[in-house]
């Protein structure tokens, strides 16, 4: 027996979705484009549509088209990890990372950014951003800051746009022997910018899409005390992320209320 029209489309777009030919969040052709590429009516196409929204695969965002829809799996991220953790972690449960490599430019320091780092503010400051997926899912924008002074100091790959695929800490006291020895870190809930809003896909409709920005600041202790080495800051898709530590709790302080 023949396949309908609209049931060869929907099962044509279906495969393209989960082969991830269209990825996650990404969209679909018009409707004036697959009628012409299927040859089909309108009618045709938007029961094509309506069958792979039934199906939970294709949502409509009012003003912007059709887009595939995004099955989340949130990723649970440890506040502990330096980034080479979370990508073993992750692929270790079968989970696919990838991070595209850094832009990479000169910028004075913000006076929150200056502070946080205690240097003056609009000290020439090195910054590295890079886009972070998970299973193709848009995961995290992440931008580093470290003053440009450690490039000066032998740090050179601070100014290249490559990956340092060991993580800031391990390459710093590889190149100047500075090792972190702690970290603090802040948590901000907050609404996207619309920078964020096209990176990760928020639907326009439903609910009202946040992020998780957390700020990781790593310190190395010297004669003078602990001083502050570089800070990463990293923004996160708050509907497919979770966050946990492992620390354990001061020896002389109880847990509970």
């Amino acid at each position: 027996m023949a396949v309908a029209t609209y049931a060869r489309i929907a099962e044509d777009l279906r495969g393209k979705i989960t082969s991830r030919d269209i990825k996650p969040g990404g969209q679909l052709p018009s409707e004036l484009e697959l009628r012409d590429q299927y040859k089909a009516s309108r009618n045709t196409v938007l029961d094509a549509i309506k069958k792979l929204k039934d199906e939970g695969l294709v949502e409509t965002r009012p003003g912007q088209g059709w887009f595939a829809r995004v099955r989340i799996v949130p990723f649970v991220n440890s506040i502990d990890w330096a980034d080479e953790a979370a990508i073993t972690q992750a692929k270790a449960s079968g989970r696919i990372p990838r991070a595209t490599p850094p832009t990479v430019n000169l910028q004075a320091a913000p006076p929150e950014m200056a502070e946080r780092l205690r240097v003056p503010v609009g000290t020439e400051m090195i910054v590295r951003r890079q886009e972070w997926f998970l299973d193709e899912l848009p995961w995290k924008l992440q931008t580093a800051w470290c003053p440009k002074a450690r490039s000066v100091q032998g740090a050179y790959r601070l100014l290249m746009a490559e990956d340092i695929s060991e993580g800031l800490g391990t390459y710093l006291h590889d190149a100047l022997g500075l090792r972190p020895a702690s970290a603090t870190f802040y948590f901000l809930p907050r609404k996207p910018s619309n920078e964020e809003i096209r990176f990760f896909g928020f639907p326009d409709e439903g609910d009202i899409p946040y992020v998780i920005e957390l700020i990781r600041t790593a310190t190395v202790e010297d004669d003078d005390g602990p001083r502050p080495l570089y800070a990463v800051v990293g923004v996160y898709a708050g509907d497919r992320n979770r966050f946990e530590s492992s620390r354990p709790a001061p020896a002389n302080r109880a847990i509970g209320g």
